[in-house]
């Protein structure tokens, strides 16, 4: 009975906090802000499993000028975001600005920590997250 009690809690548990468990720490409130900032510092980190965490299961990444394949699905996001374990260390996104509105984020992204001479212009992402996960991103066109 107590075992049985205890595995209840446990699910229970689980189930309340949803996606806290796969990217954002106890206590913290899931809103779409907190989750964008938790995948950039997850990617800045460059830990592709905490990364893909931030994200549905069921995600769709879309590049809006037709640049890349759109990415669809947790599994293919950590098979494309595999790169990010063999980045420098220094290299990174930082938000230049933020937009929110319900819950969708835009944020002009600017990479950081290039080989000297290499310039990328700065992105706009555009994030969609619905309980506690970023079920989508678009990406509009950067130049």
């Amino acid at each position: 009975m107590i075992a049985r009690r205890v595995f209840l809690v446990g699910f229970l548990d689980l189930v309340a906090s949803g996606a806290h468990a796969a990217c954002l720490e106890r206590g913290v409130e899931p809103g779409p802000t907190a989750v964008v900032d938790a995948q950039f510092a997850y990617y800045n980190a460059h830990n592709v499993e905490a990364f893909a965490g931030c994200y549905a299961e069921n995600v769709e990444m879309v590049y809006l000028d037709s640049s890349q394949p759109a990415i669809r699905g947790r599994a293919e996001l950590l098979e494309k975001f595999a790169f990010l374990r063999t980045m420098p260390k220094e290299m990174g996104v930082q938000i230049v600005q933020r937009t929110l509105a319900g819950p969708t984020v835009i944020d002009k992204e600017h990479v950081v920590g290039l080989p000297s001479g290499k310039v990328v212009p700065d992105m706009a992402a555009i994030y969609e997250v619905r309980d506690g996960q970023i079920v989508k991103v678009w990406f509009p066109p950067s130049h």
